[in-house]
């Protein structure tokens, strides 16, 4: 069929509503997403479901439904679990919004399994980003020699491991806290660095710095009702960004000499310690946290190439994001975890915000930097799915895009005074390092013309 030839210019169609498209895989596969690029997908909104089956001649089970993008590019389809078995995948026509014609240009179905390395950047961009920056191309090349002269890019650092980090509310208690987050970027810098200079010393430096850490690391201690203990999920959740990040690069993206001891003890770090701290989420208090802790199950997931975590970080974006981001169809009040009972709570969850409109987030009354934190966790995501075939991007675009043009206008214009109705005229305005992926996807690789 024409629909899945690989070329963007031809098509299948069928006509009516309920016309579908059925592809044999020739024998049962795990598999864990789609993608379609629906023809003149430009002008209209193809509603339609996806369903599996592993006999032609059995019922199919639905895995999705739901609606296209205004655009023809392949847009990838999310199931609810990382894996299905399935043999047959069918596409089936609910309508669109211009006529009663299916036409599919094509249509992919993607094995379950991880793609490596998977974690923020793909090979394909490290190895672009490699090419821009040999070729001395700003602002490639401008930001590759600040990183090679900045106190992480240091082939002379040196970790700080403790053997159990305490840490405390609002830094009142710090045992290996700060240190562990300057190590993990020394570690990531380091890693680019070897990357995209292809010099192996900086590899090894990296390696030296989250051995040190998986050697004598044996607990983040945590204590949620003392307060001196109690940001040890979100320490664990600044690791499982970080470090997981890093490590995946240095084990699967090329030559780093990362032995398999080594990598078979940070694993064991991973799993014993910082995995059950972040892998049931946070619903007390500030989304930023639960959030974080979101993408260090998701990133252990892939690194580890353990599927349960990896939806169980999915499932805590998932939950999350809709608590985080209001959209006017949520109603008079914003959605919240479930012991927000009362309108009187939500409005304290939300820093004392009691009118809502669209693109406001649960913390934007508290600060932007620590919303600004929440929007690079879920953009982190969203990226990361992308990489590994699941589009969360998809799923979260209704609520990031207004998110980002609401919080980007204040932090442009810096309106004084500012509005009274919002956080009470009083906007604590931080501009943190948080844009440029998510106005990747949406206006350049999706074209949404963004305020």
């Amino acid at each position: 069929p024409k629909a899945i030839d690989g070329n963007i210019n031809t098509r299948w169609s069928g006509s009516g509503i309920g016309a579908y498209l059925t592809l044999d895989l020739g024998s049962t596969k795990s598999i864990c997403s789609v993608s379609v690029a629906w023809y003149s997908g430009e002008t209209r909104i193809n509603t339609f479901t996806i369903s599996t089956a592993t006999v032609a001649t059995a019922t199919f089970t639905q895995v999705y439904s739901g609606s296209s993008l205004l655009n023809n590019d392949s847009q990838p389809i999310t199931f609810s679990s990382s894996s299905v078995q399935a043999r047959y995948v069918r596409l089936t026509f609910k309508g669109n919004t211009v006529n009663t014609w299916s036409s599919v240009s094509e249509f992919k179905v993607f094995q379950a399994g991880f793609a490596h390395p998977g974690i923020f950047v793909s090979k394909e961009q490290l190895a672009y980003v490699k090419g821009r920056i040999g070729a001395g191309a700003a602002p490639y090349t401008g930001y590759y020699n600040k990183a090679r002269s900045s106190s992480w890019g240091q082939i002379t650092y040196t970790a700080k491991p403790v053997s159990v980090m305490v840490c405390g509310a609002s830094n009142s208690n710090d045992v290996g806290c700060t240190d562990a987050c300057n190590d993990g970027l020394a570690a990531y810098t380091q890693t680019l660095i070897w990357q995209y200079s292809g010099n192996v010393s900086y590899a090894t430096n990296a390696i030296k710095i989250l051995n040190a850490w998986s050697v004598k690391l044996t607990k983040i201690d945590m204590d949620s009702k003392n307060n001196s203990k109690s940001n040890g999920v979100l320490q664990a959740g600044w690791l499982g960004e970080m470090w997981v990040r890093t490590a995946e690069i240095l084990r699967w993206g090329g030559s780093s000499g990362w032995t398999s001891t080594d990598i078979n003890r940070f694993t064991t770090m991973l799993n014993t310690i910082i995995l059950p701290l972040v892998t049931n989420g946070w619903i007390w208090g500030n989304g930023n946290w639960e959030l974080t802790m979101a993408e260090a199950t998701m990133n252990i997931g892939i690194f580890t190439e353990n599927s349960t975590a990896y939806d169980a970080g999915l499932a805590l974006a998932r939950r999350r994001v809709p608590w985080y981001f209001y959209l006017a169809s949520d109603g008079a009040l914003p959605k919240a975890p479930p012991i927000y009972t009362t309108q009187a709570a939500i409005v304290d969850l939300w820093h004392d915000q009691d009118i809502f409109k669209e693109g406001l987030a649960q913390e934007t009354c508290r600060d932007f930097t620590h919303t600004q934190f929440a929007m690079a966790s879920t953009t982190n995501m969203a990226e990361t799915a992308r990489i590994q075939n699941l589009g969360l991007w998809a799923e979260f675009q209704a609520r990031l895009v207004p998110a980002f043009e609401f919080h980007s206008y204040y932090l442009i214009n810096k309106p004084s005074p500012s509005p009274s109705w919002l956080c009470d005229g009083k906007l604590a305005l931080q501009n943190m390092p948080t844009w440029e992926v998510g106005y990747n996807q949406f206006y350049v690789r999706s074209g949404l013309p963004m305020r």
